[in-house]
């Protein structure tokens, strides 16, 4: 018999008791999450995690899609990303990358609390909708979703049946109660801090099973999950990837919230409807998932690590660009930034030489800046991940069309071109 919920009571738990036996081990694991984002955040200067930020962006964006069946090629994520910075007030820019980037981009603005839960999840879903095209608004029975609208008729997901539309308001209420309090308790620190951190891991379960939307709500639940765990202090340089952490374990990502899914089994699991043991076990999964994504991205970025693939890039993969270019690479990295006149200094050439050094390593992306003659920063162009970066994306993915390369450079020709025509003479 399938099971209609109507009653938020029907939720519970929406947290894992103090008094369970598994809270012990997963506030450690919450304490280990912790202690491993803030290691990754201390170990980049502002400037360069900046840029790491950007490049996780993106991969966010692969990541996302391609648990939800989508495979987006990076290349044209990289794309979405010019596109963005560029062409930001036109609204004619509708892809799905384009649209992931966008809303994910306006999410890490945000804060949370319980009063601005729902309207948060809402908004992402509408920006995240808006840059898609009509066709894939289209639902399966020929209607169009709404962006930005919570459902108003039943739904089933699998085995799943989720809240009746005429409660789910009631629902949404009880979760932004519940897990937006604990927003607000993860500023006291401590336990607290750790508890509010456990607290976002059943919370992105909860809203996936009440299924708010039509459609988008994985996409909108890892979105969001990114946003509550920066408020909760983790994460908040965007450095690491939970989307790439559930991509790499999709079949057990979705078993885990199907499991959570289930209701409780006999007298030891817990005093709600549903099972505090399977939500614990997802919780556990997706915390350790996350501890591996924030180790694994300090392993990549480790100044050792990272100046040694960068020499062997530019001394045998990029051997058409100048040697010295590798030093102002290194150098942008390490420090964060610095001035183009010093470009000569750092690499020992004639001024004019050591400029077209720079200028070539700003074209490909090697090198970015705000500002046409601004200082510099360190960028991770996709053409160049395979090598600098391995293992962000998949090999095959990251291969990338010469013509595709030249038409990314060109436009950063044009677009520097242009900004340098308004500048007044």
């Amino acid at each position: 018999m399938i099971e209609l919920y109507d009653d938020p009571a029907q939720m519970e738990p929406l947290a894992i008791d103090s008094s369970r036996p598994a809270y012990g081990s997963l506030i450690g694991l919450a304490h280990e999450l912790s202690e491993a984002s803030a290691c990754l955040d201390a170990a980049l200067v502002p400037p360069t995690a900046r840029s790491l930020s950007e490049l996780v962006s993106g991969m966010n964006c692969y990541y996302s899609n391609l648990i939800e069946g989508h495979h987006t090629l990076p290349i044209d994520i990289e794309k979405a990303l010019f596109e963005i910075k560029e062409r930001m007030e036109q609204k004619d820019l509708q892809s799905l990358a384009f649209a992931h980037i966008e809303a994910e981009r306006w999410a890490k603005l945000q804060s949370l609390d319980k009063n601005s839960l729902l309207p948060f999840i809402l908004e992402v879903h509408r920006r995240f909708c808006a840059h898609l095209p009509k066709e894939m608004l289209k639902l399966k029975d020929g209607s169009h979703m709404e962006p930005g609208k919570f459902r108003e008729r039943d739904v089933h997901v699998g085995s799943h049946v989720a809240p009746m539309a005429d409660t789910l308001n009631r629902f949404l209420a009880r979760f932004a109660e519940v897990y937006g309090l604990r927003l607000e308790w993860s500023k006291r620190g401590g336990i607290s801090r750790l508890d509010s951190i456990l607290s976002v891991f059943a919370a992105h379960h909860r809203v996936v099973w009440i299924h708010p939307f039509l459609d988008g709500n994985g996409r909108v639940a890892r979105i969001a999950i990114d946003a509550m765990l920066r408020e909760c202090g983790v994460n908040g340089a965007c450095l690491w990837s939970m989307s790439r952490g559930f991509a790499k374990t999709a079949d057990e990502y979705k078993a885990k919230l199907a499991g959570a899914d289930q209701p409780r089994m006999g007298d030891l699991d817990g005093r709600g409807n549903l099972s505090e043991k399977r939500l614990a076990e997802f919780c556990e999964y997706s915390m350790q998932t996350a501890i591996d994504q924030a180790k694994f991205m300090a392993r990549m970025f480790a100044l050792d690590n990272f100046r040694f693939r960068a020499e062997h890039f530019f001394q045998k993969v990029r051997f058409d660009l100048k040697p010295e270019s590798v030093h102002l690479f290194i150098h942008a990295f390490s420090t964060g930034e610095f001035e183009r006149m010093e470009a000569g200094r750092l690499t020992g050439l004639p001024e004019r030489t050591a400029r077209d050094v720079l200028n070539a390593l700003v074209l490909e992306g090697f090198l970015v800046s705000d500002t046409p003659r601004g200082k510099v920063r360190v960028g991770f162009p996709m053409h160049a991940l395979g090598s600098l970066l391995p293992n962000l994306y998949p090999a095959g993915d990251l291969d990338v069309d010469p013509q595709a390369l030249r038409q990314l450079v060109k436009a950063a020709k044009a677009n520097t071109a242009a900004r340098n025509a308004l500048k007044p003479k």
